[in-house]
């Protein structure tokens, strides 16, 4: 996985939000990489400031994920509620994306279905012409039986 290049820019901004003296961090670090207990809220301030890269640092250098997650994530395994519950953890953003593309799904089938259904709506409704045909093969075969039952009453 190719390392993430922090901007130094919102590094210092993040480091001021938290309130630590840019001298007291290594050039080397980023705000996942740093061991010291100040590590967390510089993370939190550079989040605020580009939640993006702060997403992809989290994936990249935050807590291990466990391995069944990872086959889960790599679709080998199913997901079940624990490993959902652990992804929302370790991964929140991640969570939040993979539960908005089931959404998002979701309503695509639901369109999906709707359209199958009009579809077969429209191939069983008949047209007006073939309701005009209905009607006069209908109009017909009364007259047909009023005849016959006029002959058989009138011989």
């Amino acid at each position: 996985m190719k390392d993430l290049t922090f901007n130094t820019e919102e590094l210092l901004q993040a480091a001021a939000i938290a309130k630590i003296n840019p001298a007291d961090i290594p050039s080397s670090a980023s705000p996942w990489t740093w061991a010291d207990q100040r590590a967390k809220s510089w993370q939190l301030a550079f989040r605020s400031i580009n939640p993006a890269v702060a997403e992809q640092a989290e994936v990249q250098h935050g807590p291990a994920i466990s391995l069944a997650l990872k086959a889960a994530l790599d679709g080998l395994t199913p997901m079940t509620a624990d490993l959902a519950t652990e992804l929302s953890v370790k991964r929140p953003g991640q969570h939040r994306e993979m539960e908005l593309a089931e959404v998002d799904a979701a309503i695509a089938r639901i369109e999906e279905a709707r359209q199958q259904e009009l579809a077969r709506r429209a191939e069983s409704t008949p047209s007006p012409e073939q309701l005009q045909q209905q009607l006069r093969r209908s109009r017909e075969a009364a007259y047909a039986n009023q005849r016959k039952i006029h002959g058989a009453l009138n011989p």
